[in-house]
């Protein structure tokens, strides 16, 4: 299940007052930066003077300070009562640490998609064979559908692939993929894709890769981004996975296949492949 009408309730509710606190924080510290750039100009003003009063001046610039430390304030209080639900790790029982089924929860949001989402796109799954991760289902699927929504909305008149795969490396470290065949990013877009508020979209927040980002820091994952224009992007996600407490053998891997509308495209008509992406990360932490 893709969650319930009480989920969407309750993060419509969440939303709500998130709305609220970011507009009552926005406001005290553009008054603060107000106050910084008046004074400011103030001191641009007399400095020009070569007989200034160098106490004013002194005033002045202590003022600036007091409004940049009171502006500072609130944005670390904010910090702080959020560290619970944005730190790395997991400590709070409304949001419970589990044990996920990373490719099961990949299909339910394909075929939710597939139901609910623009006709045009080609959904091609291959989910080898993973270990488990730890983590909260709800933030997961969070994360799949802010990386799903940017991937569709990269496909030039909504018509394209969008490839997800699943491995295991060496090291018992799970890896997802999301390949998308759409119009992929300029060099300086990419450096600056998981900025918050940063887009090239009209009419878009520019907050669904730095949530997803966010997320995948949460539970200790690294994330980067491959794309070159003209060729698509694919956002790489790792992460570690816990270690077994029973060794069993290397079970076989799983059968590639397609999820398809039926007004989409032929699959090879519109996928990339790996070694058509020109390589440029932002990572957090993880394995290389």
């Amino acid at each position: 299940m893709m969650g319930g009408q009480g989920d969407e309730l309750d993060e419509a509710e969440r939303l709500k007052e998130l709305g609220h606190l970011s507009a009552a924080v926005g406001h005290h510290v553009i008054n603060a930066f107000a106050a910084v750039v008046s004074n400011a100009e103030l001191i641009r003003s007399q400095a020009r003077n070569p007989q200034c009063d160098r106490n004013e001046l002194v005033a002045l610039g202590s003022a600036i300070i007091e409004n940049a430390l009171g502006a500072s304030h609130v944005p670390r209080r904010l910090i702080d009562w959020t560290r619970r639900f944005t730190s790395p790790g997991f400590d709070q029982k409304i949001d419970p640490v589990v044990l996920i089924d990373l490719n099961q929860v990949i299909r339910e949001t394909a075929e939710h998609q597939q139901a609910t989402g623009a006709p045009g796109i080609t959904w091609v799954l291959n989910l080898g064979q993973i270990p488990k991760i730890r983590g909260s289902a709800s933030q997961i699927r969070s994360l799949l559908a802010y990386l799903i929504q940017n991937a569709r909305e990269a496909m030039p008149r909504g018509v394209g692939t969008i490839t997800c795969t699943t491995t295991v490396d060496d090291r018992n470290w799970v890896i997802m993929e999301i390949r998308d065949s759409g119009s992929g990013m300029m060099p300086e877009v990419l450096k600056r894709a998981t900025e918050p508020f940063f887009t090239t979209k009209t009419g878009r927040s520019g907050v669904g890769l730095t949530a997803a980002h966010g997320i995948w820091r949460r539970h200790r994952g690294a994330l980067s981004i491959e794309s070159q224009p003209g060729e698509g992007t694919m956002i790489r996600l790792s992460v570690e996975a816990p270690p077994p407490s029973v060794s069993h053998p290397a079970p076989k891997p799983e059968a590639a296949h397609s999820v398809r509308s039926s007004a989409s495209p032929p699959p090879g008509a519109t996928h990339q492949s790996p070694g058509q992406r020109a390589a440029t990360a932002s990572e957090t932490p993880g394995p290389t």
